[in-house]
C-alpha cells in the first residue's frame, strides 16, 4: 500500500460499530482552542487553510480533532467519499461517514471539500466484474449525479477528476480504467455531469508530480496545462485546478516552470488550490530531516502560495504506523509530530504564510 493510501486509511479509516445516526448526533462542536496562528495568518493573507481527515479520526482522536478545528478553516475528506466507500455495491450508496464529516465541519464552522468523484484508484470491489464499455458511462454519470446531488449546495468544491495524467499515450492521459472504457471524453462528461447535478458547485481537476524541476515532472506539467486549456476552450465547466504538492525534500522545485504554469491558469480565471501538501523525507539523512522538511515547505509555499486560494495539507501529524524509513525511523512529513507537538515545518509554514502578499 502506498504511503498516501495508508495515511488516509488511518486518518479517515473504517468507522466505529455504532449506527451512523448515533454517530451523526454526536458530531458536536469542539471547545474553543488557543493558538490559531496558522489559520489566522492564512486568513489575513486571503488564504483558506485545510487538512485531510475523516470520520474515524474525528471520532476517535480528540486531540487531532481539536487541532483541526482550531488551526484550519477547511476540512477535506481523505477516504469517506471515494467510490469504494460511498458506493459499495452497484445499487447501494453509503453516505454515513461523509454525512458525519460534513456535520462535524459545519458544527465547527469549517468549509468542506469533496474528494474525489472519478479516480483510477479506490474503486469498489464490484467494479471490474460489473463495468464494461457498454455501461461505463452510465455507471460513471449515475455515481457522480447521486453523490453530488446528495451534497448539493454544501461543499466548497469537488475534485471531479483526480490524477488523469500518466505516460500511457502521446497526450499523457491515463488510460485505465475510464479512458479505455469511455474514451478521453470521459473527463468532459464527468465535469458536465457534476455541474448538472449541482449548478452552484465549484468543480476542480486535481493532479500530482508536476512541481519539481526534472524532465518527467516538466512533461507532466505541460500535459496537465494542455488538458486544462482544452477543457476551458471546449466550454467544460471547470472552475479550479488542484496542485497536490507531494514533494520531496532535497529535490529541486521548478520555480520558473511552476510560475509559468500558474500564471497561465490565472489568465484563464481558474482558482488554484494546493490540495494534498506534504514532504517526503525518505532521501534525507536522519540528523537533517526536520530542517530539510521545514525548508521544503517554505520553498514550495513561496512559489505556489501567492497563486493558491486554498492550501490543504495531506495529514495533520506524523503517523507511527507508516512504513519506516530505511534507517528504521518513522517518516516525518507533516507539521506536527506523532505526539502533536509543532515541528520546525510548522514555523516555516507560518513564516511563508505571513510573507505572502495579499
Amino acid at each position: 500500500m502506498k504511503r498516501r493510501s495508508l495515511l488516509r486509511s488511518i486518518a479517515g479509516g473504517c468507522a466505529l460499530a455504532m449506527p451512523w445516526p448515533v454517530k451523526l448526533a454526536r458530531a458536536l462542536a469542539l471547545p474553543e482552542a488557543s493558538g490559531r496562528l496558522l489559520k489566522a495568518t492564512a486568513k489575513e493573507k486571503g488564504k483558506i487553510l485545510g487538512v485531510f481527515s475523516g470520520a474515524h479520526q474525528l471520532m476517535t482522536d480528540e486531540k487531532a480533532a481539536q487541532l483541526i478545528a482550531s488551526e484550519f478553516e477547511m476540512l477535506a475528506i481523505g477516504n469517506d467519499l471515494k467510490m469504494n466507500r460511498v458506493h459499495p455495491e452497484p445499487d447501494r450508496y453509503d453516505f454515513g461517514p461523509g454525512d458525519y464529516d460534513l456535520a462535524w465541519s459545519q458544527k465547527n464552522g469549517m468549509l468542506f471539500r469533496g474528494h474525489t468523484l472519478i479516480w483510477h484508484n479506490a474503486l469498489p470491489k464490484w467494479f471490474d466484474s460489473y463495468v464494461n464499455k457498454s455501461n461505463a458511462e452510465r455507471v460513471m454519470t449515475d455515481h457522480i449525479t447521486t453523490v453530488v446531488r446528495h451534497y448539493a449546495g454544501k461543499f466548497y468544491s469537488w475534485d471531479v477528476v483526480n490524477e488523469p495524467i500518466h505516460n500511457d499515450r502521446p497526450d499523457q492521459l491515463r488510460r485505465k480504467p475510464w479512458l479505455d472504457l469511455i474514451g478521453p471524453e470521459y473527463i468532459d462528461i464527468a465535469f458536465r455531469t457534476a455541474a448538472a447535478a449541482d449548478p452552484q458547485a465549484k468543480l476542480l481537476i486535481n493532479e500530482c508530480y508536476i512541481e519539481e524541476d526534472s524532465p518527467g515532472y516538466n512533461q507532466r506539467r505541460d500535459a496537465y496545462l494542455q488538458l486544462i486549456t482544452r477543457l476551458k476552450k471546449s466550454g467544460v465547466p471547470i472552475h479550479g485546478v488542484g496542485i497536490q504538492g507531494h514533494i520531496k525534500a532535497g529535490s529541486p522545485l521548478s520555480k520558473a516552470g511552476m510560475t509559468s504554469f500558474l500564471t497561465a491558469l490565472k489568465d484563464m480565471n481558474l482558482e488554484m488550490l494546493i490540495t494534498e501538501l506534504d514532504v517526503d523525507d525518505s532521501g534525507i539523512p536522519e540528523p537533517q530531516v526536520d530542517e530539510a522538511v521545514a525548508r521544503t515547505y517554505q520553498e514550495f509555499l513561496e512559489i505556489v502560495g501567492p497563486f493558491a486560494k486554498v492550501i490543504t495539507f495531506e495529514a495533520l501529524a506524523d503517523v507511527p504506523q507508516l512504513p519506516k524509513r530505511s534507517d528504521g525511523n518513522v517518516p516525518r512529513p507533516n507539521l506536527w509530530d506523532t505526539d502533536y507537538r509543532k515541528k520546525p515545518a510548522y514555523d516555516t509554514t507560518l513564516k511563508a504564510l505571513s510573507e505572502l502578499r495579499n
